[in-house]
């Protein structure tokens, strides 16, 4: 049975606290935590030979059919797969073409949060799938942070709202070697969807709590995203919202973030 929870920014009032040319692709991570692209920039620079020669037809074609293959993968009807298209350098958008002030997407941007059971046991994993849709009559662009890879998380609450998964207690202080280093260089990458076009991605989610992490696996965090997280057992039984925290920005929404942070019901062991 496959459950299906749409969020449309215009209905989303109840939510509550939830690959291609690239240099990123997806890597694998502690399941439940975050789920990221691991960077590596592949542009190749261009020969001497090729500066100095002037292109035939032939190979004019060949260039204008290599950029609109490299066009289509930031934008178009449909992404099948989000992650990868907004982990590639060909979709990082130029600051000075970035938008000045965010857009009111309410009436074009629709968020399916999709799940493949609709009944979990505790501690096992699960397949979550999100669709972004361009409702609208007109091209739809939507920007995603990176830093430096696309970060999406998942976040568990309770009915009533109340935080399953964190670690108990405070954050711990990160080794000075981390915390003196700062944030990451974010960037913004953009992919532009077509009148009733789609985008959409799969992440794992584990119904697992959460610790903080050793001190000694502290020392590899990566700088700004916080103390490192790890395993701590399965969740309890119970019926819980999931909320999936995305990088999208540049948006109109209100403190919930119930545009950005889609999310879904799921049980736990029943």
């Amino acid at each position: 049975m496959r459950w299906t929870v749409t969020y449309s920014a215009l209905g989303a009032a109840f939510l509550v606290a939830v690959s291609a040319c690239g240099r990123r692709t997806p890597e694998a991570k502690t399941p439940g935590e975050a789920v990221k692209s691991a960077p590596e920039k592949a542009a190749a620079a261009p020969t001497e030979e090729s500066k100095a020669s002037t292109p035939t037809s032939a190979s004019s074609d060949g260039d204008k059919s290599k950029a609109e293959a490299k066009a289509s993968t930031c934008g178009g009807v449909e992404i099948a797969d989000l992650l990868a298209a907004i982990s590639q350098s060909a979709c990082e958008l130029p600051e000075e073409k970035r938008d000045k002030q965010d857009r009111d997407v309410k009436d074009v941007l629709e968020i399916k949060v999709q799940s493949n059971a609709r009944h979990i046991a505790p501690g096992s994993t699960e397949e979550i799938a999100i669709t972004f849709h361009n409702k609208g009559a007109v091209d739809l662009p939507l920007d995603f942070v990176v830093d430096p890879e696309p970060r999406f998380e998942f976040e568990l609450y309770t009915r009533k709202g109340a935080r399953v998964d964190k670690p108990p207690g405070g954050e711990p202080a990160l080794p000075p070697a981390i915390a003196k280093a700062g944030p990451p260089e974010k960037q913004i990458a953009r992919i532009t969807l077509a009148p009733q076009g789609t985008a959409k991605l799969s992440l794992t989610w584990a119904a697992v709590k959460y610790r903080w992490a050793s001190k000694e696996r502290a020392k590899g965090a990566a700088a700004g995203h916080g103390y490192p997280r790890e395993p701590a057992g399965p969740v309890p039984k119970g019926k819980y919202v999931l909320r999936v925290v995305t990088p999208l920005v540049g948006i109109q929404e209100g403190a919930d973030h119930e545009i950005s942070r889609p999310s879904i019901p799921i049980d736990v062991g029943f």
